[in-house]
């Protein structure tokens, strides 16, 4: 059974200093957001169906599918 829960809407957001270690960003769209480097995505947990601005990368460890 898996009971996470995921996605929501961080579009817009200002992420300047924020926390994301193990964070599970799967689903969420973060594609207008503010502040936000690739640093904090890469020790974020997400999948192919976390969107990310243009100017950042989904790092290896992500699934290239949607889970």
């Amino acid at each position: 059974m898996n009971d996470h829960q995921s996605g929501g809407d961080l579009s817009g957001a200002d992420l300047i200093g924020a926390d994301f270690r193990d964070a599970d960003l799967r689903g969420t769209n973060l594609t207008e957001s503010i502040f936000l480097t690739q640093a904090q995505i890469n020790v974020a947990k997400g999948d192919a169906s976390t969107k990310l601005p243009p100017s950042l990368t989904h790092p290896t460890h992500w699934s290239n599918f949607k889970v």
